[in-house]
């Protein structure tokens, strides 16, 4: 039992060293270059840019919302089913639970892009 926790310390350790370590190495190894304004500026067809490039879009809003239930809520579906005799009643519930956030989510979606198209 506790090799199975080391396992997965041991696992985490390595899934932050690398990346990190990667990043570390490459920002060590490159050329430094002196910042100029004017390439570094965003392209947009000669025109000035408006606004902040930072300020995130709520386009992408409802994609998300119909990609969480649709997604990443089938595929635990899938694996409950997969195993679904081997464990309790309160499971089934949970399921039952889930599908109904993912209906929320769906029509949270659905508001999104409706509110959207008007």
């Amino acid at each position: 039992m506790l090799y199975n926790y080391v396992a997965l310390l041991v696992f985490i350790v390595m899934a932050l060293f690398i990346p990190y370590s990667l990043l570390l190495t490459s920002i060590m190894l490159r050329r430094r270059i002196p910042r100029n304004k004017v390439k570094n500026a965003p392209y947009e067809s000669a025109e000035e840019p408006i606004g902040s490039s930072k300020v995130v879009q709520i386009e992408y809003l409802p994609i998300f919302a119909l990609f969480l239930p649709f997604e990443i809520i089938s595929v635990i579906m899938l694996l409950w089913a997969y195993v679904a005799q081997q464990v309790s009643y309160i499971s089934g519930l949970e399921m039952l639970g889930l599908i109904v956030v993912a209906m929320v989510f769906g029509l949270i979606a659905y508001k999104f892009i409706s509110d959207k198209n008007v």
